[in-house]
């Protein structure tokens, strides 16, 4: 939840600060306000961090004596598999968010005639809508499994990639709306499961560093790609479809990295020398 949460409070951060003071100010020194504001998060962040209780499975890990000395090294020597298609099936996730919160802002703004203003509330509303989905959509992977919500969330992000660019293009605001909560409801049934999903596939004694490495692989392919794409696409083609046929093609290369990973549902999430995705592929071979 964290993603559109944080998206969620900039934005109502940023309208706030806005509102409240001339473009002049806002341009000189108001923009400011909320990145000053920000260190009251890093705050709790920290209060957090340090308060939290560690997991049954860490703590197994520690009462064992069997933390990983290199973290990373054992990591890739058990789990480079993993690593790689578990970023790669995460890629569709960073593609279509970025598109939502920074290439669509754009397209909107300068394509469209949109106001800045008009299209962070579209932000606003989508986000707010995902920040109740995500727990919903991960409460039917606890049901049915992770992987049947994500190939949903990721099938329906390829399937409305083009609808919501029609959507847009009609320069309706309604419409605008429409597209918007559309695509980050797909969003977000392919989110919410995901870093469980991916948790799942390392055993504890790298778990932390499996997530977080697989995570990250998928900001640079999804997220940090996503915007330097899909200018260059608008720039060379004018048309919005290009940018529609890249959604879709994240969509599909992060479909067929899931297809390979294994169901980890079932799996012992609290077992220190085995990750759940194994235990589940060990019980299948039987």
């Amino acid at each position: 939840m964290g993603v559109p949460a944080g998206t969620l409070i900039a934005n109502v951060a940023f309208l706030i600060v806005a509102s409240s003071v001339s473009t002049e100010d806002l341009l000189a020194w108001g923009w400011r306000i909320p990145f000053l504001a920000s260190a009251l998060l890093v705050a709790v962040g920290i209060y957090i961090r340090l308060h939290i209780e560690e997991t049954p499975s860490f703590q197994a890990v520690k009462e064992a004596g069997a933390k990983a000395k290199l973290p990373f090294a054992a990591l890739m020597a058990k789990y480079w598999k993993q690593v790689i298609l578990g970023g790669v099936a995460t890629l569709s996730t960073g593609s279509t968010f970025t598109l939502l919160v920074a290439s669509g802002v754009a397209y909107g703004k300068k394509e469209l005639g949109h106001s800045e203003a008009l299209m962070l509330w579209v932000v606003l509303a989508a986000c707010a809508l995902c920040f109740v989905l995500i727990p919903f959509f991960g409460q039917l992977s606890d049901k049915y499994g992770r992987k049947p919500i994500i190939y949903a969330g990721v099938a329906a992000e390829a399937l409305f990639a083009f609808p919501m660019f029609w959507l847009m293009d009609t320069k309706s605001v309604p419409l605008l709306f429409v597209a918007y909560l559309a695509m980050m409801t797909a969003f977000a049934a392919n989110y919410g499961p995901i870093a469980t999903f991916l948790a799942e596939l390392f055993g504890s004694k790298v778990r932390y560093s499996g997530l977080s490495v697989a995570y990250m692989l998928s900001g640079l392919l999804g997220s940090a790609a996503t915007p330097f794409i899909t200018t260059w696409l608008l720039g060379v083609t004018h048309q919005s479809s290009s940018i529609a046929w890249y959604i879709m093609a994240a969509s599909l290369v992060s479909l067929g990295a899931l297809f390979v990973l294994t169901e980890t549902r079932h799996g012992n999430i609290d077992a220190v020398d085995m990750a759940p995705a194994d235990a589940v592929e060990a019980e299948s071979a039987k």
